[in-house]
């Protein structure tokens, strides 16, 4: 299969065009659906994410994924990072991602972040980075998974990776009717914005409110800092 992705960018160096954080969620909603035969399942298999990868199209530009963890892998001042994602001249058409297994070690969470994430780039970043081959793309500096959920920085690429991540992880949607669905089975207060689903009202018994944090996270096979930051993103959450 290829997974295909389209977006405004600029002609001459592919770079994308200025995107909303809702724009972004409705790309990555729309290549989750692609490579996930049931998209009402919560937890995003990530073999099947990378299997995917292989084969792209992104504004009719062919783009390959090639996905590495036996390499070290270090930023320009010589830290670790989670991932980096690059571009090789010798390799045209292919973008590099290397994930760094020691860091993220059995954290099968994180992988999942750190990987969404580092194909973030390589939708919006790869063809950009394939025009101009040979310079190293951008990499996540912070061995914590907690930044992977919001934006951190000015950084628009660091942007678009973030929101491309947490919505093709946990879609809004999808992330809506689990939070409804869990809500009423802990008796936790929801709250009738006249929206299509009540949204949470975290004011409930605290215990219960973390209880389903833990049960959300695990559904989406995310940390629990991850589904907080997304409920808060999609004005979930009061």
């Amino acid at each position: 299969m290829t997974i295909e992705a389209a977006y405004p960018c600029v002609r001459g160096s592919l770079e994308p065009r200025a995107l909303t954080a809702r724009q972004i969620w409705t790309i990555a909603e729309q290549v989750r659906r692609q490579f996930l035969p049931r998209y009402g399942k919560p937890s995003v298999d990530v073999d099947r994410l990378m299997l995917a990868s292989r084969s792209m199209k992104v504004n009719g530009i062919a783009v390959a994924a090639h996905w590495d963890f036996n390499r070290q892998v270090r930023d320009k001042d010589g830290r670790e990072v989670l991932g980096m994602t690059e571009a090789d001249p010798a390799l045209p058409g292919v973008v590099l991602i290397s994930l760094n297994t020691e860091l993220i070690a059995e954290r099968d969470y994180l992988k999942r972040s750190t990987l969404a994430h580092e194909l973030g780039h390589a939708l919006f970043d790869g063809p950009s980075m394939l025009r101009t081959a040979g310079q190293p793309a951008f990499c996540m500096v912070t061995p914590d998974e907690a930044h992977l959920a919001t934006r951190t920085s000015g950084d628009w690429r660091e942007f678009r990776a973030n929101e491309f991540m947490g919505a093709l992880l946990v879609p809004r949607p999808l992330l809506h009717r689990e939070l409804v669905r869990r809500s009423i089975a802990l008796s936790l207060p929801l709250l009738d914005r006249g929206e299509d689903q009540p949204v949470l009202r975290a004011t409930g018994d605290p215990v219960r409110v973390e209880e389903l944090l833990f049960d959300l996270a695990e559904r989406f096979g995310v940390s629990t800092a991850f589904i907080g930051a997304r409920l808060r993103r999609y004005a979930l959450v009061q």
